[in-house]
């Protein structure tokens, strides 16, 4: 009994992975430049550049977030 329970959840779980995985988009990399980025010291750098990755994007959306606590992308 313990057998055919362990079986029938291995099955189970085989088949359910790939179909949770399908669902996501594909990951989209991109890159965001600040011009004369200003650190808290005062110094200034002519050219900020990050490089992010994402997961998807919201169909229509104009804005995103940026994990990055200086440098903060403007207002939508």
């Amino acid at each position: 009994m313990i057998r055919l329970c362990a079986a029938l959840l291995a099955a189970l779980v085989s088949i359910s992975v790939p179909a949770m995985a399908a669902d996501y988009p594909a990951p989209q990399d991109g890159e965001w430049i600040a011009k004369d980025f200003k650190f808290h010291s005062g110094e200034v750098m002519p050219e900020l550049r990050l490089h992010y990755t994402t997961v998807g994007a919201r169909p229509g959306s104009r804005c995103w977030c940026c994990t990055v606590p200086a440098a903060r992308p403007p207002a939508c």
